[in-house]
């Protein structure tokens, strides 16, 4: 492992926007970063010392979580500016037991916000507030998937999902917004809560209407404007938890 320590700032400048004296904040923001190889990803031992630990924060690539609860599987996908704690669990008293494993998607670099990266931006407790809104800016992405979930038209969800994805890692180009992401039917099955074949014939209906395309790397392509049923209000008529 390659252990490399470089100045947050230089790489997420937004979480210093809100400080009285950015250039301080950011000679003060070093911190040590690793690059983390595709396939399984031992998350847990990032925390040498989890007392005083902000987390860890992803700055490129994608990170897969998939928690196991019986017999079907939830996946979470995390990308550039995430913030995970992976060592927190429910607690010593629960009588909930899931397994979480991580997979690395896309070759990723993550940074250790450690407790000495914590005392030396002490002085500056917006950028601790910064950290809080990206973990609760992921609570709201997690909430988005339940909500998701719960359409019970799989293209619907499909339609969701897709422009969630071209918002967080698409790139504009004359054909359309490529999603860049390596995104096979049995990921996207997982992360719309669906099963496989289902997923891919539903898919196979959004690319003959001309809404979603795919490249001969697989990224796939988001075409035209949002349809108006991803509008709040009609997500929320779809959705069986409207009526309560």
């Amino acid at each position: 492992m390659t252990v490399l320590t470089v100045r947050l700032a230089d790489h997420d400048p937004e979480l210093f926007e809100n400080v009285a004296d950015p250039e301080a904040a950011a000679a003060a923001s070093l911190v040590e970063t690793e690059w983390l190889d595709l396939g399984p990803w031992e998350a847990e031992r990032v925390a040498r010392d989890g007392r005083g630990h902000f987390g860890i924060l992803l700055l490129e690539g994608s990170i897969i979580r998939r928690v196991e609860l019986g017999p079907r599987d939830g996946l979470e996908l995390l990308g550039p500016g995430d913030v995970g704690r992976p060592w927190v669990t429910f607690g010593p008293n629960s009588s909930i037991t899931t397994e979480a494993r991580w997979r690395v998607h896309q070759r990723a670099r993550v940074a250790h916000l450690d407790r000495r990266f914590a005392m030396r931006m002490a002085p500056w407790p917006e950028v601790a507030a910064a950290l809080m809104d990206r973990l609760l800016r992921r609570q709201r992405f997690m909430a988005m998937h339940l909500a998701v979930s719960q359409i019970p038209k799989l293209q619907t969800r499909l339609r969701v999902l897709f422009w969630y994805l071209a918002d967080r890692w698409g790139r504009v180009t004359a054909d359309g917004i490529v999603i860049n992401l390596p995104m096979t039917h049995e990921l996207v099955a997982g992360l719309v809560g669906a099963r496989r074949p289902g997923v891919t014939s539903a898919l196979g209906e959004l690319q003959r209407a001309g809404e979603i395309s795919r490249r001969d790397d697989g990224r796939w392509i988001v075409h035209g404007e949002p349809p108006a049923e991803l509008v709040a209000e009609d997500l929320a008529a779809q959705s069986p938890a409207a009526a309560y």
